[in-house]
């Protein structure tokens, strides 16, 4: 009996086709049956091994600056590590963080890296009492590094 790719047992069901779809089937075969008998034939290959992955995920240990290399270690499967080629933006140090990279030919490049919340101020509102911020989480290239920002409380009315 027929199988499914999953081992289990097919259903053998009749398969039917529309005139429009019947006829174009008739003329693929009988182009194929017209063609070189010698073209390679059409081949569906197995999916890549673990080794041969073309996008993995990593991990990556301070600042890594645009247009340098850095080492990788994998984090599944095998934990080897490889020279990535960062084309994209300058990375501060942020400890160690992870990031998916994806090899293009024999390089290893930067595809993603990641991110830090960080609460941005959207709105303000002042009472007879307190100066409140509303925030937003926002992503963030790193939260390693703030900037400051002062309010003068001279200039702060509730008039």
């Amino acid at each position: 009996m027929a199988q499914r790719p999953d081992g289990k047992a097919a259903k053998s069901e009749r398969v039917t086709f529309t005139r429009p779809a019947a006829e174009r089937i008739a003329k693929v075969v009988r182009a194929y049956e017209a063609g070189k008998r010698d073209e390679k034939p059409l081949v569906f290959s197995r999916p890549l091994s673990a080794d041969k992955m073309r996008i993995r995920t990593g991990t990556f240990s301070g600042a890594w600056g645009r247009q340098q290399t850095a080492v990788v270690t994998f984090v599944y499967g095998s934990t080897a590590t490889a020279s990535v080629h960062n084309d994209l933006i300058n990375l501060p140090n942020s400890g160690t963080r992870y990031c998916v990279v994806g090899r293009e030919g024999t390089a290893w490049r930067l595809i993603n890296w990641q991110w830090e919340i960080a609460h941005v101020p959207t709105a303000a509102e002042l009472t007879t009492t307190a100066l409140m911020f509303k925030t937003l989480p926002v992503g963030a290239v790193s939260t390693a590094s703030t900037i400051t920002f002062n309010i003068s409380v001279a200039s702060c009315s509730t008039t």
